[in-house]
This record gives structure tokens, sequence and C-alpha cells, in this order.
């Protein structure tokens, strides 16, 4: 019996790729590794003809299962994470050169996912995570619990909102930029609002919590230590403790994520001093290696096996019920 034929994507030379292809390996699956860069020197040939998908020549009739770690180059239906201001003419060059390399890359895996494989995740699942504010309404609509947030360009109405909350935080509206405390001084930059939607969050004191989840599974759940003390919980953290969510809770942001189409993310939410658990962010290509060998190789080898159980029975039911959660630490606290 042939090994089980799966696909992992990312950018070249990924270090969590290599890691979640050697997972596979050991579990016997025959993981083919791809580029994801269509743009640029050495860029994969990539063909579509609806009979035929094949990547850097490789056929993918026999592929169930893809991965995509990360999006490159910028796909169409998600906006791009623009640092600053003075990044945007280089951006917009970069981003009228790609935008053929993008309409083939979203068309390649959507003409995968409507031929029955599985997607971890679809292109345009990336929407969510790079531009918030629908993120926080569509959550809202569906009565999963997020701060109360205002995407505004209005700085009189941006006032009113800081003058109803204790504290405040500022957050950018799209890209991957840090949160800060919004402070008394800031009140003299309201006008600058109009230049740009600013999104603005109550502060929810609390630790951060990282949520990884496979299928219908929480599998792993860890504290951000020190994240109490930073209002941005990427801000030297000093670690990570494994802690076990409320079933009710696992059962809630599991549906969360099936709301967003997702077989595999990583959230941040925040457990607040008063005991509510409320939803911050929901990466579906997340970066786990900075969690440590430990916790990154227990999701990932979830991963491996929903992926698998879904290349030998066609079924997301089937695959997930192969899907075991880490139940206990074995090395103590991971830094």
């Amino acid at each position: 019996m042939p090994a089980t034929r799966l696909a992992l994507f990312s950018a070249k030379d990924c270090p969590q790729l290599a890691l979640i292809r050697d997972i596979l390996v050991e579990k016997g699956a025959d993981p083919l590794i791809c580029d994801m860069r269509l743009g640029g020197d050495g860029a994969p040939l990539v063909s579509l003809d609806g009979a035929r998908a094949s990547w850097n020549g490789h056929d993918f009739s026999e592929v169930a299962a893809i991965y995509i770690r990360c999006t490159a180059p910028n796909t169409l239906p998600s906006p791009p994470a623009v640092q600053n201001a003075a990044s945007y003419c280089e951006y917009r060059g970069d981003y009228l050169r790609e935008q053929g390399f993008s309409a083939a890359t979203v068309s390649f895996f959507a003409a995968l996912g409507a031929a029955g494989k599985l997607v971890i995740n679809q292109l345009d699942t990336y929407a969510d995570h790079d531009t918030k504010a629908q993120l926080y309404e569509k959550l809202r609509a569906q009565q999963f619990p997020v701060p109360e947030t205002l995407t505004t360009n209005d700085p009189e109405r941006a006032w009113q909102f800081m003058k109803s909350h204790a504290e405040v935080v500022v957050k950018p509206s799209v890209g991957v930029g840090s949160t800060r405390l919004f402070n008394e001084q800031d009140r003299d930059r309201l006008d600058q609002f109009r230049i740009c939607p600013v999104m603005i969050q109550e502060r929810i004191r609390g630790d951060t919590l990282r949520i990884n989840i496979v299928g219908d599974s929480v599998v792993l759940a860890i504290r951000i230590v020190g994240s109490n003390e930073n209002v941005d919980s990427r801000t030297a953290p000093r670690g990570f403790d494994f802690v076990k969510l409320p079933d009710e809770e696992e059962a809630r942001i599991v549906r969360a994520n099936r709301a967003l189409g997702l077989h595999y993310a990583a959230w941040d939410i925040i457990e607040s001093h008063d005991g509510r658990y409320l939803y911050l962010d929901c990466n579906p290509g997340p970066y786990i290696l900075w969690t440590g060998a430990e916790f990154s190789r227990a999701v990932l080898e979830q991963l491996g096996e929903y992926m698998i159980g879904y290349a030998e029975t066609g079924s997301v039911e089937q695959a997930s019920a192969r899907v075991r959660p880490y139940a206990e630490p074995r090395g103590g606290r991971a830094t």
C-alpha cells in the first residue's frame, strides 16, 4: 500500500514545515513539500486546467490533504500586512507585479477544495486575521465573546468611546503592528484618525491564552507567562504554562473556529480577572515554534493525524475523531 500523499506549503526553508514533514514521515505518510512563492526567481511552475492541477511538476490528483503554513505572495482576498506609510510605494509596485500570481494561487487551492480535497486553510480565511474589524464583527454577530471594539476615522466618535471606558487600547486595523495603551497625551492626536481608520478597544486585564485547535478539538491551551503585565502579549514573554479550559469554553471556541471555516488555527484570548474568556485574534497559519519544542510538536502531531485521517477516510468527522488533546505537560514550563 503506498504511503499517504499529503502536501505542505510555505515559503522556502521554513523550519515549522520541516517539523511537520518529519512528523508525517514518522507516521508513514509521504509529504510533498511545496514552495508557496509563485513570483520571483526560482518560482515553481503551476498549471490548472480542470482535469489536472500541478505545482512545480507534481500532479495533485493523488494528494488528499494540503496544509498551508502561510500565504505568499499577497493573496487577493486578503489585504496585506502593511507596516507603515513609507513602505507603501514599494509594496504597491510589488502587488501590481504579483496580481496574476496571486489570482492563480487562490484559484489553485479553491479548485482543490472544490474537488473534495482538504485544504488547511483556504486563502480567503486569512482575511479575518489580517483585518481584525471584520473578525470582531463576525464573532459578535454570532454571539461569541469579544471585547467592546470600535473601528473609526471619526475623532469625536473615538473620543466618546474612550470616555466610556476606564482603559482603552489602540490596535492597527490591518497588519501585525503592536497593541498599546491610549493615554491622555494621545487626545491631542485624535484628528489623525481622519487620515486612516483606527481600531480602539476596551482593555481587558487578565492573562493571554494561546488556544490551538485542530478539527473539533482544543489540542493545546497555554498561558503566556507575563502577559498580564503587558498591553501586548508578545512583549517579552517569559514562557508558557499548560492550562485546561472549561469544557464549555472549549466547545464554544471550537464552534467559533468552524464558523470561520477553519480546520486548524491558533487563537489568542483573554482570561479576565473576573473569570471571562474574550477572543482577541485567530490565526489560520500560525507560527508556533516560539512556544517551545514540546508544545510545538504536540500541536503539529495532531495536525498530522487530522490530515492523515482525512486522506484515509475522506471525512472531516472521522479525521477529527483521531485528534487527541495534549493532557499534561511532560517537561514543565516552556521558556
